[in-house]
């Protein structure tokens, strides 16, 4: 499976480079307990596709990032929006970042069950949700999970939270998950991968990588 290939190389352990030149998951999500810099926030924002269309306050994504952290509790439901809307962009119109807010609560909070809003993921939810609604009416495969002109974080939260439940009834993802967790608590990713994440925040990446993936596939019209 691409999409466990794919959660290896980004929780290699945290000393390690992807690709050579980015810093993996497991460097965030321990970087994310401390204090975050400017300079970690342009590095995070960069490892992540998200300076390609926007202009950041780096200062403030940092802020923004340590405030998600120390905060006492995180519902994605409700805070993914809240983040999303107060997340500082340069020379653009107030909107919601809900990509960036998202990314930076999977690892700032990576206790909480949060899905990667992501254009691609979209996709494949909503390829899914025709599926399983009987191939009935269009499958609107472009559109974002929208409300009143703003992103749906809660709604694309339960259409990822859907897709989880089919993929747990299915041996490939369930065996690939189960993979995951063994290594990554025999070591696979460092210690603090082994000692500090929980068995929800492995199954959720391999998740958000295989949305990922089949948005692909749906836009390169191969499914």
């Amino acid at each position: 499976m691409l999409a466990e290939k794919d959660v290896r190389r980004w929780c290699c352990p945290p000393e390690e480079k992807v690709l050579r030149r980015y810093y993996p998951d497991t460097h965030w999500l321990r970087l994310f307990e401390g204090r975050v810099s400017e300079e970690d926030a342009h590095r995070f924002l960069v490892t992540f596709q998200l300076t390609k269309r926007q202009a950041w306050d780096k200062p403030g994504v940092a802020s923004a990032i340590m405030a998600t952290r120390a905060a006492a509790t995180f519902d994605p439901l409700v805070d993914i929006a809240t983040l999303a809307g107060g997340l500082p962009a340069r020379n653009a119109r107030p909107r919601r970042h809900s990509s960036a807010a998202s990314k930076i609560a999977t690892f700032t909070r990576p206790e909480a069950d949060i899905f990667i809003w992501d254009r691609l993921a979209s996709k494949a939810a909503r390829h899914r949700d025709w599926h399983r609604g009987g191939r009935t009416g269009r499958r609107r495969l472009h559109a974002l999970y929208r409300t009143g002109g703003q992103h749906d974080y809660p709604s694309f939260w339960h259409a990822c939270d859907a897709a989880r439940a089919d993929e747990r009834g299915r041996g490939d993802f369930c065996d690939a998950r189960d993979r995951l967790i063994a290594d990554f608590r025999r070591g696979a990713g460092g210690r603090f991968m082994a000692e500090r994440i929980d068995d929800g925040f492995i199954e959720r990446r391999l998740l958000d990588k295989l949305m990922f993936a089949e948005g692909q596939l749906l836009e390169s019209r191969e499914v």
